[in-house]
């Protein structure tokens, strides 16, 4: 039932992100960006130094795969080893989750990034959702209520220091000239709704 349930919300999320994707493409330029986008990047453009792209370098990091798979996987083992298995696979189940999402969404929707000249780092796929967005937001979201069963952490506390990071990974995405906003955005919005259909799933399992 859990499982199908799950399924289902993937389905949700998926559709509707593909959907905005999609109706994003009646604004677009032929580079993918709209005035909105446009108008962000410029002012990150704009407002580059060193020291911000060193910052922004390594926020992109913290939101990358090679940071938070090895993360996840501690974790879960943590939790595995403590016998507190439903922490585990809501982590697990949220971290993978986001990555399906955001790879078959950038698959079907295939928004370009923007132009090449504006990179400071290098980026594969498409650009629509973010990844980066989706999965440092879903990530550490999940961490954030695992923390609040396992050890007892406040929940709101956990979850703005998650947010807070999510959005020091997204903004470091646009900065880095390898996203627009509103892929970003996307990410972001994603993430949240999926990290709340699965937690609401969790929580009313338990009960």
């Amino acid at each position: 039932m859990f499982a199908a349930a799950v399924a289902l919300s993937f389905a949700a999320v998926l559709g509707a992100t593909i959907g905005a994707g999609e109706l994003l493409e009646l604004a677009e330029r032929p580079d993918g960006s709209t005035a909105f986008d446009r108008s962000v990047t410029s002012w990150f453009v704009d407002h580059r130094a060193s020291w911000l792209t060193t910052v922004a370098r390594a926020l992109s990091t913290i939101g990358s795969q090679k940071v938070l798979i090895p993360l996840v996987a501690v974790v879960a083992i943590v939790l595995v080893a403590r016998r507190t298995l439903r922490p585990a696979v809501l982590l697990v189940v949220i971290w993978a989750g986001a990555i399906e999402l955001y790879t078959l969404a950038k698959h079907v929707v295939d928004r370009p990034r923007p132009p090449m000249h504006l990179w400071l780092t290098s980026a594969a796929s498409t650009a629509f959702p973010s990844g980066h967005a989706m999965q440092s937001l879903s990530t550490f979201a999940a961490l954030a209520l695992v923390a609040a069963v396992v050890v007892s952490t406040p929940r709101r506390p956990a979850l703005a220091v998650a947010a807070v990071i999510a959005a020091g990974v997204g903004c470091s995405r646009v900065y880095l000239g390898v996203h627009w906003a509103t892929d970003v955005l996307a990410g972001w919005l994603a993430a949240a709704c999926w990290v709340a259909l699965v937690a609401g799933l969790a929580h009313t399992r338990k009960t």
